[in-house]
């Protein structure tokens, strides 16, 4: 192993039979994540916006009595203000997204999160620290000061890739800067680049954090979600993206397909060649079912012998042409040397006008069930007014 790919393996947090160009990837943008891990990320980064807003509102509040014994009356009153402000805005975002579960609605929830505690500096900072560190005369004045740090150090409680990061890193640090510029009235600024370092410092060892906290979660997401024998999306994990996919084509109005495909008499292969020789045409069989489909498409082992094919954005005439394409390629061959072959039933979420994911594949298993007692080898499409037959042609 190289000194570099070594290297990578450390910050990546796995081992390096796992660190391909894919889990690189994935580190450095959201781009390369599933539709599984995007939807378990956004979650955990909404659960624990919520957490953290909770905590900030409460110490915002608490800071007024804090405020009010320590500082003039003048001066607390705008802090007061300011934190009242700031706290209620925390407050409206743990009741706006707690049942967001998308990855905008994260990217969202962060942005609000974090401005809403650099704008309270920004109106904070004029009034208690004037000069920077030359300010800090007291334990109130000292806990302004470390205020950035510590807001900052957050970013460490969110996994997020290398791309996230930086943006984050760069709205925090130019913040600073400005509010630096604007308020400071040192003729020195050595004092104020000097914060500005060690927040930077700060901030690249909590994104560090950041990315290390999203690789292991890339490592159990796919542990968990993955079928060990033909690496295909296992039944359960399946289930949860066929509902986010739904639900994204229901809301967009675009097309969805799913295809359920049944390999013909796997029994009798297991039953007379052995479970091991069943295993290796299965793997064999999803390999190449996977080669046909797109990146944007998602496989799922159902069950057995059975998969389910997602093909978001694809109407019923592209769900036929890519099954068609993937029949003439085939599935492999048994182990007596003859071809394997499969019954597909295809159904169309527009055209079907299918209520949830469930009955969408209820559908497709019906016209797989038809393929499979009409023959074998053949593909049958849930019949709509405007669609026509499919065959085995």
């Amino acid at each position: 192993m190289s000194i570099f790919n070594a290297l990578l393996t450390n910050i990546a947090g796995v081992n390096g039979q796992s660190l391909t160009a894919n889990r690189i990837g994935g580190l450095v943008s959201a781009g390369e994540h599933s539709p599984l891990l995007t939807r378990r990320r956004a979650m955990v980064i909404l659960s624990r916006i919520r957490l953290m807003s909770l905590i900030g509102a409460f110490f915002y509040a608490f800071g007024m009595l804090l405020d009010t014994l320590y500082f003039d009356p003048e001066t607390a009153r705008k802090l007061i203000i300011y934190r009242a402000a700031a706290a209620f805005i925390l407050m409206l975002l743990v009741f706006a997204i707690r049942k967001a579960d998308s990855l905008q609605s994260a990217y969202r929830a962060l942005f609000v999160f974090f401005v809403t505690s650099l704008v309270f500096q920004a109106f904070y900072q004029p009034l208690v620290l004037p000069e920077y560190l030359g300010s800090i005369d007291s334990l109130p004045t000292a806990g302004y000061a470390i205020f950035p740090f510590l807001i900052s150090a957050s970013v460490a409680v969110f996994p997020l890739t290398l791309k996230e990061s930086f943006l984050i890193s760069i709205l925090f640090l130019t913040a600073e800067l400005l509010i630096v510029a604007v308020t400071s009235n040192l003729p020195d600024p050595e004092p104020g680049l000097g914060m500005l370092l060690s927040l930077a410092a700060t901030i690249a060892i909590c994104s560090f954090a950041a990315i290390s906290q999203l690789s292991y979660m890339v490592s159990l997401v796919e542990q968990a979600s993955i079928d060990g024998l033909t690496h295909c999306y296992s039944r359960n994990s399946g289930e949860e993206i066929l509902d986010v996919q739904f639900r994204i084509a229901a809301r967009q109005h675009t097309p969805l397909s799913v295809a359920f495909l049944d390999l013909d008499d796997f029994k009798k292969i297991n039953d007379r060649y052995g479970h091991d020789a069943g295993d290796r045409v299965l793997q064999n069989a999803a390999m190449l079912t996977r080669r046909n489909l797109r990146d944007s498409d998602i496989l799922i082992r159902w069950g057995g012998e059975e998969f389910l094919m997602v093909l978001p954005h694809t109407n019923a005439e592209g769900a036929s042409m890519a099954i068609r394409r993937m029949r003439t390629n085939g599935f492999g061959i048994r182990p007596d040397k003859k071809p394997l072959t499969a019954s597909i039933g295809i159904a169309e979420m527009l055209s079907s006008g299918a209520r949830d994911w469930q009955e969408l594949v209820d559908l497709a298993d019906e016209q797989m069930y038809l393929a499979k007692t009409e023959g074998k080898n053949q593909y049958r499409l849930h019949l709509t007014d405007d669609v026509p037959a499919a065959n085995d042609e």
